[in-house]
């Protein structure tokens, strides 16, 4: 089985190079890597030609995610196409992982992993503790394997991958949706829907994130403009009284849940919440303004 490893980076030239170094010292050697930069301004192709000569790198002007992540998936030549970010750190044998799940489950289209922060800073910093809430508690990524469809904790393309054939008979990732917030589940939902079924493998990659409350906040408003687009195009479009009345709920549910988590996590999610709905607010009135 040939994996061949696609990395979109945009101005993480210090992140990216761990995670190429830790990609060149897999257990499972990736048949290539491909790492396509949308539009960096930070040195980003000289460190590439000067310290990798190895991996295939190409460029071009910003268009987002999903268009890099196309471009790499049209330049590969694996038959297993695997996705990670450029502030990702995979484990020695994350690509043993997923080849083992593809070995011993040969009908599904894709398998992958979930993501943590490093154990030093999930230890004091509730920002990653509640990343580690949602990926654990919401989406259900434990410590057991599990097949299944769109509810399958595998999916995030920081630690994914799908067979290639699956990837061009549903066209890749629309290119639409314009920010790195909800692509990735449009894909795996559009491969779902043709009946595929994915496996979740509790391979764990870590996120070399910047734990900050502006990243968090700006990341918060990015998914929920990111939702508008998945639900304008699988259902429809949330309104402006229906983004208020998720925002009311959210509220709500804080007082539920001081008595279920220490209170730093749930001040953090009543906030991921509410940054979640002004972006979608952001995103439809930009939606809905004429364009002039």
């Amino acid at each position: 089985m040939n994996f061949s490893v696609v990395i979109p980076t945009y101005n993480r030239q210090a992140t990216l190079r761990r995670c190429l170094t830790a990609l060149l010292a897999q257990t499972y050697p990736a048949h290539e890597i491909i790492v396509v930069d949308d539009g960096s301004t930070d040195g980003t192709a000289e460190m590439m030609t000067r310290d990798f000569p190895i991996v295939r790198f190409f460029r071009q002007k910003n268009a987002g995610p999903a268009s890099a992540r196309n471009r790499g998936i049209r330049e590969a030549s694996g038959d297993v196409i695997a996705f990670t970010d450029d502030d990702c750190l995979p484990p020695a044998d994350w690509l043993e992982r997923l080849a083992d799940g593809y070995r011993r489950h040969p009908d599904v289209a894709g398998v992958g992993g979930y993501l943590d922060a490093p154990d030093e800073v999930l230890a004091d910093n509730a920002l990653a503790q509640y990343d580690y809430f949602v990926s654990h508690t919401v989406y259900k990524a434990g410590a057991e394997e599990y097949i299944g469809g769109f509810e399958c904790p595998a999916g995030g393309t920081n630690s994914m991958s799908y067979r290639k054939i699956w990837l061009n008979r549903v066209g890749g990732f629309d290119e639409t949706f314009p920010y790195a917030a909800g692509e990735d589940a449009d894909l795996k939902w559009r491969i779902c829907r043709q009946g595929a079924r994915l496996l979740y493998v509790p391979v764990r990659v870590l996120h070399l994130h910047r734990y900050e409350w502006k990243s968090f906040r700006e990341q918060q408003i990015r998914h929920g403009r990111g939702a508008v687009h998945f639900e304008r195009k699988h259902s429809r479009p949330p309104s402006p009284a229906r983004i208020a009345l998720r925002a009311v709920k959210r509220g709500l549910i804080f007082w539920l849940d001081l008595a279920r988590m220490p209170l730093p996590i749930a001040w953090v999610k009543l906030w991921a919440g509410w940054y979640e709905c002004w972006g979608q607010w952001l995103e439809i009135s930009r939606l809905s303004a004429p364009s002039v």
